[in-house]
């Protein structure tokens, strides 16, 4: 019976304005979480302001590079891709940007492109803005970041430490995303499973979507930075991309 149970709410989540695709839907997170969220993604965003300041005063000629990146995360992660009944999801293209121009300015950047993607396109939401930045620009630029950077100390090709970067943002996105949501929903005020419960059914529901996702942005990801290394590499080696 608990099986019947959680596989109905599992319909009923993938059916409904629950279902989170790339973006935490708006009115999913309320109260003191809200303001938990945007307060942190707000210092976040004044860290990676900073760090675009001090990059322009660094290398001015390069400053062109904020609306590319900020383009590149804005229209990349509006492509729907079809899931289960009729929800979608979406590939990230933050692993990119951050390996170009470091993490924090990628978070900054990602901010303003949720900003005006809830303003304009109802993806995600004011309320759940906060959430949506530390998913989407923390843990995918950061993850993504780290593990290039790491697997090219190791000496591991370009292309292949691209691949596993672009891949493991992509995945850790969904995964913060999952947890956030799973936590807002078991948190409610009366929660039907427990915490652990919705993680897996969200977890279980999306990963035959989200998976070949995660491969072809991985795929992509190394390709565009190998691609651009061979035909500018000295535009890349400017940024510490080597």
């Amino acid at each position: 019976m608990r099986i019947q149970n959680i596989l109905l709410t599992l319909a009923l989540l993938l059916s409904s304005n629950l279902a989170f695709g790339m973006h935490i839907t708006e009115g999913i997170i309320t109260g003191y979480p809200v303001l938990i969220y945007t307060l942190i993604a707000l210092i976040l965003m004044s860290v990676g302001a900073d760090k675009m300041k001090k990059f322009a005063q660094a290398m001015p000629e390069k400053k062109p590079l904020f609306g590319m990146c900020a383009a590149i995360i804005f229209f990349v992660s509006l492509i729907p891709i079809p899931a289960f009944t009729g929800t979608t999801s979406h590939p990230c293209g933050v692993v990119l940007v951050a390996i170009l121009l470091g993490p924090f300015i990628t978070v900054a950047l990602t901010g303003l492109s949720l900003l005006l993607q809830a303003a304009f396109f109802a993806h995600g939401g004011f309320g759940t803005w906060g959430a949506n930045v530390i998913a989407l620009g923390l843990a995918g630029c950061l993850s993504g970041w780290v593990v290039f950077y790491t697997l090219r100390k190791l000496k591991v090709s370009v292309f292949i430490s691209a691949c596993i970067a672009g891949f493991i943002g992509d995945v850790t996105v969904y995964a913060s995303s999952g947890f956030i949501l799973a936590l807002a929903l078991s948190s409610g005020p009366q929660p039907q499973y427990d915490f652990f419960t919705y993680l897996g059914v969200i977890y279980i529901a999306y990963l035959p979507t989200q998976l070949p996702i995660a491969i072809i942005e991985g795929l992509i990801t190394g390709y565009a930075l190998n691609h651009a290394l061979r035909q500018r590499p000295e535009v890349l080696r400017s940024l510490g991309v080597h």
